[in-house]
């Protein structure tokens, strides 16, 4: 009995260093409370796929605020220990910073420009009051998501885990949308305009 105990106890322990092995390191270096927990459990699990399919490195850092370093010391803090290639995106509520930090070699993958404006920026809420974990973990999640599926079109390999492209086609079509209204507003406003100066 004292055997099979011993057994069943020996095999908890390798299932366990299984696990930690296939994960490896967390993904999600840091969460001060920013980031819900669904949030950082998807992006452990699409990071895992990516570095698996592509051999890319995908991190997030997000924190309440930058303590007594700079922000520039506190991204060279995460960066020292992370190998390339990697991804970094790191955020800080207090001080409203976001970047995208890349290797050499990962920063020829994929616009970072695009997935800030495009993909990051437009999720972002104007008020201090509502920027919710939700909301943060909102922004931060897409903008992740689409890094992702940006270096694994480059990478030409298919993620089980990411989001299908048609939400990505309704939010293109939507801004579209959002740009007509605004030329056909700013016509009507000039019509009206060069109609009363007659």
């Amino acid at each position: 009995m004292f055997r099979a105990w011993k057994i069943g106890i020996l095999s908890l322990f390798f299932c366990t260093f299984l696990h930690t092995f296939s994960w490896g390191a967390p993904f999600v270096l840091e969460n001060q409370n920013q980031l819900i927990e669904k949030t950082t459990q998807f992006m452990e699990i699409l990071s895992n796929e990516v570095l698996e399919k592509t051999g890319v490195s995908l991190y997030v850092v997000a924190l309440e605020d930058l303590g007594e370093k700079s922000l520039d010391e506190q991204e060279q803090n995460y960066i020292a220990s992370l190998k390339e290639p990697y991804v970094l995106l790191f955020f800080v509520r207090k001080e409203k910073k976001i970047n995208i930090i890349t290797s050499a070699e990962s920063s020829k993958l994929f616009d970072k420009q695009a997935v800030y404006w495009d993909y990051i920026v437009p999720l972002i809420p104007k008020s201090d009051k509502e920027l919710t974990q939700q909301s943060i973990s909102a922004f931060l999640l897409n903008g992740f998501v689409d890094i992702a599926d940006r270096i694994a079109e480059t990478k030409g390999v298919m993620l089980e885990h990411s989001f299908p492209k048609e939400h990505k086609g309704v939010q293109i079509a939507v801004r579209t949308a959002l740009y007509v209204m605004l030329f056909v507003l700013l016509g009507l406003f000039a019509l009206v305009y060069l109609r009363r100066n007659k």
